[in-house]
C-alpha cells in the first residue's frame, strides 16, 4: 500500500462512520453523491484512474450547492446543514495532497460526529458517537504516523478516550448549563406522533405498523388495569361528512373534573410537533408547563419538538362538571344530506328510548350483535362513509366504529364527540413502566349525560373486546387470523428478542432520565450542596474555578504517569536460570562466577553423568532464550516448566564443594 492509500483511505473510513447515522434523513441524491464520489476514490487507487482536477472539483462544488438549494427551498433546518456537510465530505477527500488538508478533513469528521446530537441524545447515539470518535482519533494518529499499524492506532485512541472520561464527567456536572435552548435554536428529532388535528377513515390504521415509541409512563404505585389505560390527547368535534376535525379555538379554563381513585404518573413524551400532551383519562391536574382546556385536554404553549417529561394526576373514576350550551350544540351538528340510512337506522334503534344512556345502550348493542369485524384492511368508503360502513362493508378499524357511533348518537339528539389518543401499553418488566407505541393509537367516543357529564363509550370494545384487554395485535389476529402480528412461529427466538428489546429500552430510559434530566435547576441544586449559594453568576464563576482546578489536577496526574521512569519488568529467563543454578548448588554443584552456561553444563556432566540429559535440555533452552533473536512464544514456558521440574538427587561427594575444572 502506497503513501496516499495509508492516509486517504483511513480518513475516508472516518467520514463514513461519522455520517452513517444521518443516512436515513439525507435526501437520496446526497447518499448517491457520497457513494459515487467515495467509490470512485477507492477504485482510483485500484485501477490508477485520474482524480478530478481543480476545475472539475469547482464544478462539482457548484453542482452540489445548487442541489442543496433546490432540495431545501422551504426551510433551512438541521437536515439542510447535514446535507451541506455530506456534500463537503464527499468532495474533500479529492484534495488531500498536503498534511494540512488531511488534518482539516479529520476535523470535519469530528464535527460531523458532534452533529449526531441533532438526531437524539439516546444511549444508542451516545455509544455510537464514542465509537465514531475512537475511529476518527485512530485515523488522526494514522496520518501523523503512516508507517505504523492501524491496530496500534486504535489502541492508542482507546487509551486517549479512557483518559478523557474524567474530564468529560467534570464538564457534564460543573460546566454552567444554559436554561432553555442554545441561542433559541430548537432542533427537532425524528419522532412524530401519528395524530394530527384531522381524523379521516383509515388515518389511525396507518399507524399500526409504526412501532415507534409515543411515550413512556412510570406510575406511583400499581399500574391501572388494561381496560382503564385510555390516554387522552385530542378531541374532535367538527364533522364535514367524511372527516372529523378539532376545534380551532378552545378556551383555557381552570375547571377540573371531580373523581375518585387518583393515579399519578410521570410521562416521558417523544417529540410530535403539536401542542397537546397525553394523559390517562381523566386528567385532574395539569403539569406546570401546560394549560388545562375546556375539552379536558392538556396542551403546551409551544409545539413539543423535544423530548418532554411531565407529571400528571388523573381520576380513573370521574365526573365532569357542567357544559356550556355552545359546546353541546357544536357536538350535535351534522352536515345536511349526508348518511341518510344511518340517520334512519339510529332513529329506529332509539325509538321510544328514554335518557341518553338508554339510546347509547341500544346503538352499542347493534354494533355488538350485527356482525361487524375489526380489521386493518377495510374496503374504501364513498361519499356517505357512515352508510357504506354500516350497510356494506361492516369491516373497519377503531376510527370507523367511533365515527359511525358518534354520528348515530348525534342524529338521535345526544351530544357526542370523538377523543383521540392511545389505549393500552406494554409493561416493561425490567423497570416496571409502561411503553406506549404509535401502534397503540386509538379513538373512542364520549357522550354527554346530564347526570355524569362527558362519559366514555368505546364502540370498538363492543366488536373486539380483546383490543382493550389484550391489545391491538390480539384483536386483529382474532378476526383476521394469524398474520404479520403473530409471532408464535418464532417461539423462543421471539421471546428472547422481546426480552432484549425491553432490557435495552429500560437501560436507555434510565440513561435518558439521568443524562437528559440533568437540567439547569438540578445543576444549581448540586452547586448549592457544594456550598455555592451566592447568586447565579457567582456560583457559575466558582463552578468554573473548581472545574479548572480539577481539570489541571487530572491533567497533571496524567502527565506524572506519562513522564515517570517505568519500572523494568523482572527478567523471567534470568530469574529461573538463577533458580536452576541454586538447585545444582544445593546438590554440591555450585557454578563459579566466571563460568559460562556451556562450560558449566560440561562440568556438571563430568561430575554427575546422570544429570547430563536434563541439564543439557535446560541449558539449550536458556541459550536460545538469551542469545536467539526471536525465540518462539512457547520456548520460555517450556524453560520454566523444566526448571521447576528439575530436582537433582543429592549424593555425598568426597572432594571439597565445587566442581573440578
Amino acid at each position: 500500500m502506497n503513501e496516499p492509500q495509508k492516509t486517504i483511505l483511513p480518513i475516508l473510513l472516518a467520514l463514513i462512520v461519522a455520517i452513517f447515522p444521518h443516512i436515513p434523513r439525507l435526501p437520496l441524491w446526497i447518499v448517491v453523491w457520497c457513494g459515487t464520489l467515495w467509490g470512485y476514490l477507492v477504485l482510483s487507487f485500484r485501477f490508477r484512474w485520474p482524480r478530478p482536477g481543480k476545475t472539475l472539483r469547482r464544478v462539482l462544488t457548484v453542482v452540489g450547492i445548487l442541489g442543496l438549494l433546490l432540495t431545501f427551498t422551504r426551510r433551512l433546518d438541521q437536515n439542510a446543514y447535514m446535507g451541506l456537510l455530506a456534500v463537503m465530505a464527499a468532495l474533500k477527500p479529492f484534495e488531500m495532497d498536503t498534511h494540512r488538508d488531511r488534518m482539516i478533513t479529520v476535523f470535519l469528521a469530528y464535527f460531523i460526529v458532534i452533529t449526531s446530537l441533532f438526531l437524539s441524545e439516546t444511549l444508542a447515539i451516545t455509544l455510537y458517537m464514542l465509537i465514531s470518535v475512537g475511529v476518527t482519533t485512530a485515523v488522526l494518529a494514522r496520518i501523523n504516523n503512516p508507517l505504523g499499524h492501524f491496530r496500534v492506532d486504535l489502541g492508542l485512541s482507546a487509551r486517549v478516550l479512557a483518559q478523557a472520561i474524567p474530564l468529560m464527567v467534570l464538564l457534564f456536572f460543573l460546566f454552567p448549563r444554559i436554561e432553555g435552548s442554545f441561542f433559541g435554536l430548537w432542533f427537532s428529532h425524528v419522532a412524530r406522533s401519528g395524530f394530527s388535528d384531522r381524523l379521516s377513515p383509515g388515518g389511525v390504521a396507518l399507524l399500526v405498523e409504526n412501532d415507534a415509541v409515543a411515550f413512556r409512563a412510570t406510575f406511583e404505585g400499581r399500574l391501572p388495569p388494561p381496560e382503564l389505560r385510555y390516554w387522552r390527547g385530542i378531541v374532535f368535534e367538527n364533522f364535514d361528512g367524511r372527516a372529523w376535525e378539532a376545534r380551532s379555538h378552545v378556551r383555557e379554563t381552570g375547571q377540573m373534573p371531580e373523581g375518585e381513585n387518583p393515579v399519578t404518573c410521570t410521562i416521558s413524551l417523544e417529540p410530535h410537533r403539536y401542542r397537546w400532551l397525553f394523559a390517562l383519562e381523566m386528567p385532574a391536574k395539569a403539569p406546570p408547563q401546560a394549560g388545562w382546556f375546556a375539552d379536558y385536554t392538556v396542551r403546551t404553549q409551544r409545539p413539543v419538538v423535544r423530548k418532554m417529561r411531565y407529571e400528571v394526576t388523573s381520576f380513573t373514576t370521574y365526573r365532569t362538571g357542567p357544559e356550556d350550551g355552545e359546546t353541546l350544540n357544536a357536538c350535535l351538528r351534522l352536515p345536511d344530506n349526508v348518511n341518510p340510512k344511518a340517520r334512519e337506522l339510529a332513529a329506529r334503534l332509539a325509538e321510544n328510548a328514554g335518557p341518553a344512556r338508554e339510546k347509547t345502550r341500544r346503538i352499542l348493542d347493534f354494533f355488538r350483535t350485527d356482525g361487524f369485524a375489526y380489521t386493518l384492511e377495510p374496503p374504501r368508503l364513498g361519499r356517505h362513509s357512515v352508510d357504506d360502513f354500516i350497510f356494506s362493508s361492516r369491516r373497519g378499524y377503531c376510527e370507523h366504529f367511533a365515527s359511525a357511533f358518534c354520528f348515530m348518537m348525534r342524529s338521535v339528539g345526544v351530544p357526542a364527540r370523538i377523543v383521540g389518543g392511545y389505549q393500552g401499553g406494554e409493561v416493561n418488566p425490567f423497570a416496571n413502566y409502561l411503553v406506549v407505541r404509535q401502534a397503540d393509537a386509538h379513538v373512542w367516543v364520549e357522550i354527554w349525560d346530564a347526570e355524569t357529564g362527558w362519559t366514555r363509550m368505546d364502540p370498538t370494545a363492543m366488536v373486539a373486546p380483546d383490543r382493550i384487554t389484550k391489545g391491538m395485535r390480539a384483536a386483529l389476529n382474532a378476526f383476521d387470523g394469524p398474520g404479520m402480528f403473530s409471532r408464535g412461529a418464532l417461539g423462543l427466538v421471539s421471546s428472547w428478542l422481546k426480552n432484549v428489546r425491553q432490557g435495552w429500552d429500560a437501560l436507555s430510559t434510565r440513561w435518558a432520565a439521568f443524562f437528559e434530566g440533568y437540567s439547569y435547576d438540578m445543576q444549581q441544586a448540586l452547586l448549592s450542596k457544594l456550598g455555592l449559594r451566592s447568586g447565579v453568576l457567582a456560583a457559575s464563576v466558582k463552578a468554573m474555578l473548581i472545574l479548572v482546578v480539577l481539570s489541571f489536577a487530572i491533567i497533571g496526574l496524567y502527565a506524572w504517569f506519562a513522564t515517570r521512569i517505568p519500572r523494568k519488568k523482572p527478567d523471567a529467563v534470568k530469574k529461573y536460570y538463577a533458580r536452576f543454578c541454586e538447585k545444582l548448588a544445593r546438590a554440591g554443584l555450585a557454578r563459579p562466577q566466571d563460568q559460562g552456561p556451556l562450560d558449566f553444563m560440561k562440568a556438571v556432566a563430568k561430575n554427575r553423568p546422570d544429570l547430563e540429559t536434563a541439564v543439557s535440555e535446560v541449558m539449550d533452552l536458556y541459550v536460545r532464550l538469551r542469545y536467539q533473536d526471536r525465540p518462539s512464544a512457547g520456548t520460555l514456558a517450556e524453560f520454566i516448566r523444566k526448571v521447576r521440574a528439575f530436582d537433582p538427587a543429592v549424593k555425598p561427594l568426597r572432594q571439597k564443594p565445587g566442581i573440578k575444572a
